[in-house]
């Protein structure tokens, strides 16, 4: 089986790849693009760092693939953070047994959607998403 990598770093804020407000039941806009392209593959590590501007707390949320309806995009659910995730602090989730590792089908090869509901606005932010894993089916 291959490794399978997918990040989403913004060193400096600039990408807007973290600012955007999403709660767990509203579709997921944001994707990142793992490669090798996959359709499955074992969730062995989730690592992030957020760094807003406006020291807002927040939660981080995976999912297989984004969904309109309340149901529908839990049942896509992947991944869900503790609330009240702190400024600038890094988050290592490894082998956690209620957690990981986990089968993860996409619905569109090579994209993993994600979504952070913050406590407010967060202003600029630099942070890092870094997800690893290691593939389970042909590539795409």
């Amino acid at each position: 089986m291959e490794h399978v990598v997918v990040s989403r770093i913004s060193d400096d804020g600039t990408l807007n790849a973290f600012e955007i407000d999403q709660l767990v039941t509203d579709t997921p806009t944001l994707y990142m693009l793992l490669e090798p392209t996959v359709k499955s593959f074992l969730l062995e590590e989730i690592f992030y760092w957020m760094n807003p501007t406006a020291v807002e707390t927040y939660q981080l949320f995976l999912f297989e693939g984004p969904e309109a309806d309340d149901v529908l995009s839990r049942s896509k659910l992947v991944y869900e953070s503790a609330a009240a995730r702190a400024d600038s602090t890094a988050y290592l989730v490894v082998r956690d047994g209620a957690v990981l590792p986990r089968i993860v089908n996409l619905d569109e090869p090579g994209k993993l959607y994600y979504a952070l509901d913050w406590t407010g606005a967060p202003g600029n932010t630099p942070g890092h998403l870094v997800v690893k894993g290691r593939e389970m089916r042909r590539r795409y």
